[in-house]
């Protein structure tokens, strides 16, 4: 497993931040209306956890996917994708046997996934920005 993670996407990295300030930015508002519930803080953190781990398991399997023929790659896709639903739902049940809050930050946390897409590409453009605007301060030093 080390092997796949030896030289990591760009865009993994990106999301893994996006899912962090979304991370942030929820669980601060949900602690504030929530009345600092710790019902609600361990739903998060573990929703939160369970999308890291949702994330980097279609990133393996994305590529895995790409070194298997058509209908072999289809098949393998649909049966990693069931699995992942399976997962988010005992998740979610295990978070409403807990407590409603927790179920609450379950389901939060792992919705961070679809926020921290939406973010990846502003969070690629700065990171994009920086990285040329240190190149063209190293070119103008340089001459």
């Amino acid at each position: 497993m080390t092997e796949e993670f030896k030289e990591i996407n760009p865009v993994l990295l990106e999301l893994l931040a996006g899912l962090g300030i979304y991370g942030a930015a929820a669980g601060a508002a949900g602690m504030v209306t929530s009345g600092g519930s710790l019902y609600f803080l361990a739903g998060i953190l573990a929703g939160l956890f369970f999308a890291v781990c949702l994330i980097l398991n279609m990133y393996l399997t994305i590529d895995t996917a790409l070194y298997l023929d058509p209908e072999s790659a289809n098949k393998y896709m649909v049966r990693r994708t069931l699995v992942r639903k399976v997962l988010t739902v005992l998740a979610a049940a295990v978070g409403i046997k807990i407590h409603m809050l927790t179920f609450s930050g379950i389901i939060l946390g792992v919705l961070g996934i679809k926020i921290a897409a939406y973010l990846q590409p502003l969070i690629h453009r700065r990171v994009s920005e920086r990285r040329s605007g240190r190149n063209e301060e190293v070119e103008s030093k340089m001459n």
